[in-house]
């Protein structure tokens, strides 16, 4: 146990500067904050009953090392890569702790969504998403009657320029769709390889809800179908819903062979 204390300690102190970014990352925006509910939720899922203390000592030699990691490439690595490092760390230890092996997958994303990701995915995934976006949904377009041409992250349709503006990019709802299926691994007790059969359909999900919103958008922003400012806003929860729902049935399906396997033994 001393041992265990011993590299808590190292951690805290080694990662003083990831804790000193960290703080002022998340208050320059409202983006940079949502990193603390998926933090708040990990240490939330940690709390509780310790595995025995000596197959947490046995297995200490992970978060040791990712220290040490973190030590050498301190000069090299930028600042959200060294947290990277640090929250990974963070979560080996405290995987080890409460649940006696040094990955848990749940735990390990929410920790990884708790970094200031959203502003760097906006930076450098916002306009590739809405591009892939806006190819998807110009062809699903044609196929009602519009003759619809992408144009970079717009829709041309009969010379009116509909945009795929950054808020539709779909960032948001990603960092959202994948704190639901962490947070949904953990319930459920995911094992790795079915966590990223997951992750992947939840991808999948996350991109067509997106080409869902945009094919809204185009309508109102169109003026095909008149609707009042709120609709706009109201299409985005739609679509959310849409990703939610589908991301509790990929759940669902993935760990139906252990509900069968536990019915079959009973």
């Amino acid at each position: 146990m001393n041992r265990t204390l011993f590299i808590v300690g190292v951690q805290l102190v080694a990662f003083w500067p990831v804790w000193r970014w960290y703080a002022v990352r998340v208050g320059d925006s409202m983006d940079q904050s949502w990193g603390l509910l998926a933090l708040a939720t990990a240490l939330l899922f940690v709390v509780g009953k310790k595995v025995p203390t000596q197959t947490i000592e046995r297995s200490l030699t992970l978060p040791s090392l990712l220290v040490l990691l973190y030590v050498v490439t301190y000069p090299v690595f930028p600042p959200l890569v060294r947290a990277g490092l640090a929250f990974t760390a963070i979560g080996v230890t405290l995987s080890l702790f409460r649940f006696g092996k040094p990955f848990h997958p749940g735990v390990l994303g929410l920790l990884c969504l708790s970094l200031p990701l959203i502003p760097s995915l906006q930076f450098y995934g916002g306009y590739p998403l809405r591009m892939l976006v806006a190819s998807l949904t110009a062809p699903i377009l044609r196929l009602g009657g519009f003759a619809v041409i992408q144009e970079g992250t717009c829709l041309n349709w009969a010379g009116q320029l509909i945009w795929i503006d950054a808020p539709c990019s779909g960032i948001r709802m990603l960092w959202v769709g994948l704190y639901l299926a962490f947070v949904l691994v953990y319930i459920y007790e995911l094992r790795f390889l079915k966590t990223l059969v997951l992750l992947t359909v939840a991808l999948f999900v996350i991109i067509a809800g997106n080409i869902f919103r945009a094919v809204a958008l185009f309508y109102f922003e169109s003026g095909l179908l008149r609707m009042p400012a709120w609709a706009h806003d109201y299409a985005g929860l739609v679509a959310f819903a849409f990703v939610a729902t589908g991301i509790v049935a990929a759940v669902h399906f993935i760990r139906r062979d252990k509900i069968c396997h536990e019915s079959l033994s009973t």
